[in-house]
């Protein structure tokens, strides 16, 4: 073998490992690992659009109302007009009315209560028998999910599933054997979907 050769291949040897420790080296964050998802804390409930909130004002009743949380975030209440109401929690919402208020009343007292919960959706695409966006009320596991879009399609991969969810502005994905919950081998992947939540079934 001749110098040239040799050469040669030491060249495609170095661009192979070259590649190698590419791969090896970069990050992957497109997949978080389950055991995050899991270990997130159910928060306080947050008010979103098509909720309807009862807010009362102690000895106020000509003020205290009953509303709807419209397309745009806010409700509208007698004496301060517009408030957002979307994004904040029960408590938050209230705090803000009272604040809002003290220019017409001396130390007001606000509650705030939610009478309907519209906002609680997840999606589920892909291969599931009746794709779509669910309006669930309440927080539901993925199980659940995947039972109310008509279960999984005949040529799904149960092994791969995403769930896409927002956190602090982020999309984040976790992966989930479908397979490993039915079997009962890992039924910690059943996790509890949050509002929001994306499901996609390849």
């Amino acid at each position: 073998m001749n110098c040239r050769k040799i050469r040669a291949q030491i060249i495609t040897l170095g661009l192979g490992l070259t590649v190698i420790c590419f791969f090896a080296c970069s990050p992957t964050n497109t997949v978080s690992p389950l055991e995050e998802a899991t270990s997130i804390k159910k928060s306080e409930f947050v008010i979103g659009p098509e909720d309807v909130l009862k807010i009362h004002v102690w000895k106020q009743d000509n003020i205290s109302v009953t509303v709807p949380v419209r397309s745009d975030g806010k409700i509208s209440i007698p004496l301060i007009n517009d408030v957002e109401a979307a994004g904040f929690t029960p408590n938050q919402l209230k705090d803000k009315i009272a604040k809002r208020l003290k220019t017409f009343i001396d130390e007001p007292t606000v509650s705030v209560i939610v009478v309907t919960i519209n906002s609680i959706k997840v999606s589920v695409s892909g291969n599931v028998n009746a794709p779509g966006v669910y309006n669930i009320g309440r927080e539901i596991s993925l199980v659940e999910a995947i039972s109310l879009a008509g279960g999984l399609a005949e040529f799904a991969d149960p092994e791969k599933i995403k769930i896409i969810r927002k956190e602090n502005g982020v999309d984040k994905i976790y992966e989930v054997n479908y397979s490993a919950i039915l079997s009962g081998e890992d039924l910690k992947q059943n996790i509890t979907l949050v509002p929001g939540d994306s499901v996609v079934v390849p």
